[in-house]
């Protein structure tokens, strides 16, 4: 009985910690001053993220409703207190002269459990300065330079496929069309693949990127403590990306590499280039 009652007033007081930690978190702007929208208990400042709102409308009206109010506001990435930026003085104190200290973007990455997290928009700290490192050379004005007849070779698809469609009517879906000149392009220069998904939009390369941003592996409170608590999830080596595109992509990724290696094949694009750096 005792045991019962301990274990149950053990778990009041830690649920009650956990909410008035919560809301003191809530309210760090208003503590400070700082003008800020006051944000949902769940999401923050991100209510009706991707089901009514994108994050492009949360900041385009967040932006419209704190201009002017000073060079900064207040803004709750779930419940993580964050600034968001206002003036472009100091966007640009930000992202050049003191980008030292602004390197982190705050997302999660888990590049051990995780490998499709370990890319340089999501990577922190020393692992972010290797990764930049080594992949800044492949931006060279003369290697994108060889990467242009790729380019203007989904291009002239691209034509072609425009002309038959206005063929068939005067209405043309340019969104869907540069999404899948977009895949094409990534297809051949990242992976070296002919996904022509400007001839078969139901192309498995096409489908599989955009189930990348579809497709979530954890429900919204799992996602949330992960944002809460990103070195713990590391240390319990929480993954991100759900299983079935991991497995897509480094299929499609060790089956490049050992295809090229074995056929000494070189086609001066994007996948070449990471391949040097190995």
């Amino acid at each position: 009985m005792l045991t019962t009652q301990f274990l149950i007033v053990t778990a009041l007081t830690l649920l009650g910690y956990c909410i008035y930690w919560l809301r003191k978190r809530m309210q760090y702007w208003q503590d400070l001053g700082i003008p800020c929208d006051k944000p949902d208990f769940i999401s923050g400042s991100l209510t009706g993220i991707l089901k009514t709102r994108t994050f492009a409308d949360i900041a385009r009206d967040t932006y419209k409703k704190f201009k002017g109010t000073g060079p900064f506001c207040g803004f709750y990435w779930i419940q993580r207190p964050a600034v968001f930026v206002l003036e472009t003085s100091l966007v640009k104190s930000i992202l050049i002269k003191d980008f030292q200290n602004f390197v982190d973007r705050g997302f999660y990455s888990n590049p051990e459990d995780d490998p499709l997290t370990g890319q340089l928009f999501l990577l922190e700290g020393h692992r972010w300065r290797v990764m930049r490192n080594k992949l800044s050379p492949t931006f060279t004005s003369g290697k994108m330079k060889n990467m242009f007849p790729i380019l203007r070779q989904v291009g002239v698809e691209l034509v072609r496929v425009v002309e038959e469609t206005l063929k068939a009517g005067p209405n043309v879906e340019v969104r869907d069309l540069v999404s899948r000149f977009t895949m094409d392009v990534i297809g051949l220069c990242a992976f070296g693949i002919e996904c022509n998904s400007l001839k078969n939009p139901n192309d498995p390369f096409r489908q599989m990127g955009r189930r990348v941003f579809l497709d979530q592996r954890h429900g919204y409170l799992c996602n949330a403590f992960i944002v809460l608590f990103p070195k713990l999830c590391r240390r319990l080596h929480v993954k991100m990306t759900p299983e079935h595109i991991t497995e897509f992509y480094m299929r499609i990724v060790r089956e490049n590499i050992a295809y090229r290696e074995s056929n000494n094949i070189k086609r001066n694009d994007f996948f070449d280039m990471l391949l040097e750096l190995k």
